[in-house]
């Protein structure tokens, strides 16, 4: 590849905050998205302060999701202060499922993992967290659908003082964040012959990567979309990535993210024309790949999963971070450089109380448990079927 401009610093290069000085303890549920929007500073501070977050819990990421896809008047932020610092969140809204009104965390479908925010440091800052959360009225389960292992909200949902419920849920897939030559160590020798290959290939192309700043990016969202579309054309591919709305939260969430080194937004070039666009997002330890878009032309001359994989895996390396994660899915690019799996957990927490979750907790933790069965056992046409019909579910979603 050619040379890389770099944009500005890691998250994981900025200093953790301090622990809070003592304060009288309080709690607040934010209502409006102008008051999400006020906590951006408090927000980030204890998100560099909760170990596994990822960037799915930025402030940014929460707030631009929720004024694009979440109504006035539906917003219910959980915040525990003490004094003035913030030491627990949880980002929700209300949803009414049936019968049944559940609180689900900001990102929706659009963010491959689940949290709540606790300051480590705060030993009584998870019970609190849920002594808030159970003064909200009017709710009955609180639906945290992709909780990964180690995060905040595995350890804080132990606790929960009413019903629980956990089921497997997505297949996250990932790598160690290591030199070239180990990566390919991990892989069968003709795979890792092939894939040296394919890196030489990419190498000879000339293609000049580019880290934008973070002005550079309102003009380079639409055509990361533009791109996509055009990779995915005549392929199943999320009919929500090509609405107005994703286009208008992608923007809002990734200015503040690039400048704030929570995302790093990159362009590719040959002979001075964008070929492809990629969205790295930047957690506590963790890259991820997060979105792409790809001019068909390239994808006939090199194999552009080497390309992104092995520039992400080089930005991993510099930022200093563990992790390089594909998210959700086990497509057949991602599995040949033999990453680790790891699945996360649908956790459903029931309000305490005579009624709990109204039948809703288990009858809704069983079908969970049978997708993740389906999931898994469904194999050749029947896992077509599957996809088919999941697709359609999506493209109506993104159509209503």
């Amino acid at each position: 590849m050619g040379a890389s401009r770099s944009g500005p610093g890691p998250a994981a290069a900025r200093p953790i905050p301090p622990p809070p000085t003592p304060g009288r303890p309080r709690t607040a549920v934010v209502a409006d998205h102008a008051g999400l929007d006020a906590l951006a500073g408090a927000w980030d501070d204890l998100w560099r302060r909760t170990p596994a977050a990822t960037a799915f819990q930025t402030h940014a990421w929460s707030s631009a999701w929720a004024r694009a896809y979440v109504p006035a008047g539906r917003l219910a932020v959980v915040t525990v202060w003490t004094g003035d610092t913030l030491v627990a969140a949880a980002p929700l809204h209300r949803v009414r499922r049936g019968p049944v009104v559940t609180l689900a965390p900001l990102g929706g479908p659009l963010s491959d993992s689940t949290d709540v925010l606790v300051d480590p440091r705060v030993p009584d800052a998870g019970a609190r967290l849920a002594e808030a959360l159970l003064r909200v009225p009017g709710w009955r389960v609180l639906d945290l659908p992709e909780v990964l292992p180690g995060s905040a909200a595995q350890a804080w949902s132990r606790t929960w003082p009413g019903r629980v419920r956990r089921a497997p849920s997505s297949l996250n897939l990932q790598l160690p964040v290591l030199p070239q030559a180990d990566v390919l160590a991990r892989v069968p020798a003709r795979t890792a012959g092939t894939l040296r290959r394919k890196l030489k290939k990419v190498d000879r192309a000339g293609i000049e990567r580019t880290e934008l700043t973070p002005d550079a990016v309102p003009a380079a969202v639409p055509e990361l979309v533009r791109l996509h579309e055009a990779q995915w054309a005549g392929r199943r591919g999320n009919p929500e990535h090509l609405t107005a709305r994703f286009r208008t939260f992608l923007t809002g969430a990734l200015v503040p993210m690039v400048e704030r080194g929570q995302a790093v937004v990159v362009e590719y070039r040959l002979d001075g024309r964008l070929v492809a666009s990629e969205v790295d997002l930047v957690g506590e330890r963790q890259l991820a790949y997060y979105l792409a878009g790809i001019d068909p032309s390239l994808r006939q001359a090199i194999d552009t999963s080497v390309l992104l994989v092995s520039g992400a895996l080089g930005l991993a390396r510099r930022l200093g971070l563990a992790e390089y994660s594909f998210l959700r899915g086990d497509e057949d690019y991602k599995l040949r450089w033999r990453p680790d799996h790891v699945t996360a957990e649908r956790v459903l927490l029931a309000r305490p109380g005579l009624l709990g979750s109204g039948g809703y907790l288990p009858v809704t933790a069983a079908s969970s448990a049978v997708m993740a069965l389906a999931r898994r056992v469904l194999a050749g046409r029947a896992r077509e079927l599957a996809r088919a019909v999941m697709h359609r579910v999506r493209q109506l979603r993104a159509s209503g």
